[in-house]
């Protein structure tokens, strides 16, 4: 028997593709459905002129929709999860639903003021968030000259399309803005609903990009508002029947990761106003955590790591590298060639040389880790993204911002490791052994941290008693190597950490 469900949200053009989202994958699990949307201006949609984070955490972009449904003139609504309050609404449930989009920020920058450096720089976005982290950030991760200049932020307040508007329009040089979002919209068009309003709405945003160099914020140093790019869905907590229907839609881990942020706020307050970002993100090996920003007592936050982390501890002459000292390699530059029209996946800071020059424009330079993004930006060179010393196998999800497929090529040294590689190995120079001291004694170590699958087989086909110990590894390629070599029977002998500080702040003793 056919069932009518109607379908709340706001009147936004992302709030009504994502509603059209949910509905049309409830569509697709329930033929028979029938579902009717219903989309409202919500208070925070009328007021374009106060702070966000002076009347946030009032439910100005949920309460009305709220109040619809308590008065059963919607059965559903879908939010973006962010825009819930921490506390709990007396009378209704909130159902995760879908996979979650990227949490990530990205950065438009004009390319008008790439090429014309002004020695004040002004950034649009109304996030108490994302001004206190990206002060700093973009202080040294903004290439040179541009990192010197006078970073300044002003509020923006409305929907995507009309900040991009009023930000290109205006005399600031960057705008920072969920990539969720864009992404949304950008890739509308497996929808049939209002067809010709997002098509317009997608023109637009190619025709604003295509005026601005992107850079994508890694959430280490800019973690997200809790739940950003999540979307759930609140139904009457009476309404068993409903619930159902859409609990079948929920991605375990957008689940998890989404609540665990919103848990980790709820500890410092929660609301709008906070100055916090917490990412949580799901991988197999744990949960890859980032917690930064200032609490309202002024305590300054910064941790990251792996949960759980596993309870090992060793002294400095246990260890791998020698006395937890990472063990010194010498490069030697050698000839390289890059194809033509080649983005660049860079895996240390030294493997760009010093005579190549790129077009941030039409080349895409992404990075491995953030200390080489730092490296690079002192050079000069606009760094579009990173994968966050996450590895290189991570989806890099890039491909709806850019329009395009990247066409990357990795410049590495001349013996990479090329069993595990994701890019065409283009190596710009040439990397020593790793030196071991005159009185190292591999009879004594207990544990061991690799930097890379090179280290790993230069250090153990001389010392193969080392493969016995526990192993300590990077994220992504590393990883994949120590744990194909070494087999299923080590599995619990390799531990990730996000870094190789990370690894003496939690697991060696002095």
């Amino acid at each position: 028997m056919s069932r009518k469900i109607t379908i709340g949200a706001r009147s936004s053009t992302l709030a009504k593709l994502q509603a059209y989202t949910v509905g049309k994958k409830l569509k697709d699990t329930n033929p028979d459905l029938t579902i009717v949307y219903k989309f409202k201006e919500a208070s925070g949609d009328k007021d374009l002129t106060s702070p966000l984070w002076q009347i946030a955490g009032k439910g100005i972009f949920t309460k009305d929709l709220q109040d619809d449904l308590l008065k059963n003139e919607v059965d559903a609504i879908v939010h973006s999860w962010k825009d819930l309050d921490l506390e709990k609404r007396q009378g209704t449930s909130v159902i995760s639903v879908l996979p979650r989009e990227d949490q990530r920020d990205v950065l438009l920058f004009k390319k008008s003021a790439w090429q014309n450096p002004d020695q004040n720089l002004t950034f649009c976005t109304s996030s108490p968030r994302r001004e206190f982290n990206l002060q700093k950030f973009f202080s040294e991760y903004l290439p040179d000259p541009l990192a010197k200049s006078n970073l300044s932020f002003s509020p923006i307040r409305g929907n995507v399309q009309t900040r991009i508007k009023k930000f290109l329009e205006s005399d600031a040089h960057g705008l920072i803005i969920a990539k969720a979002a864009l992404d949304r919209l950008l890739n509308s068009d497996f929808l049939s609903e209002d067809i010709s309003e997002f098509a317009e709405i997608r023109n637009f945003l190619r025709h604003s990009l295509n005026q601005c160099l992107l850079m994508i914020l890694p959430l280490s140093l800019n973690p997200n508002a809790p739940a950003q790019g999540a979307l759930c869905v609140e139904v009457r907590e009476d309404e068993k029947e409903t619930q159902d229907l859409f609990s079948k839609l929920t991605d375990p881990k957008a689940k998890q990761s989404s609540e665990t942020e919103r848990e980790i706020l709820s500890r410092f307050g929660g609301g709008c106003h906070q100055k916090i970002g917490v990412s949580v993100i799901i991988r197999p090996y744990g949960q890859v955590r980032f917690l930064q920003g200032e609490t309202d007592e002024k305590e300054n936050l910064s941790k990251k790591g792996i949960e759980p982390k596993p309870d090992l501890h060793f002294s400095i002459d246990e260890v791998w590298p020698s006395q937890a000292k990472m063990a010194q390699r010498q490069r030697e530059r050698i000839a390289y060639k890059i194809p033509p029209n080649s983005d660049l996946f860079i895996a240390r800071g030294y493997a760009f040389p010093q005579d190549l020059i790129i077009d941030p424009k039409t080349q895409i330079v992404w990075t491995s880790g953030l200390t080489t993004w730092r490296e690079l930006a002192k050079r000069g060179v606009w760094v579009h993204g990173s994968v966050d010393g996450l590895g290189e196998l991570e989806d890099l999800k890039i491909e709806t911002l850019f329009h395009r497929k990247p066409n990357f090529v990795k410049l590495s040294h001349q013996d990479s490791d090329l069993s595990k590689t994701t890019y065409q190995l283009i190596p710009t120079y040439h990397l020593s052994a790793p030196e071991i001291p005159a009185n190292f004694d591999p009879e004594k170590i207990k544990a061991a941290f690799w930097r890379s699958g090179s280290e790993f087989n230069i250090i153990t086909s001389k010392y193969p008693i080392l493969k016995k110990v526990i192993h300590f590894v990077g994220p992504g390629s590393t990883f994949s190597k120590v744990k194909s070599e070494l087999g299923e029977e080590a599995a619990n002998r390799i531990h990730v950490c996000l870094s190789f500080e990370g690894w003496i702040e939690n697991h060696i003793t002095k």
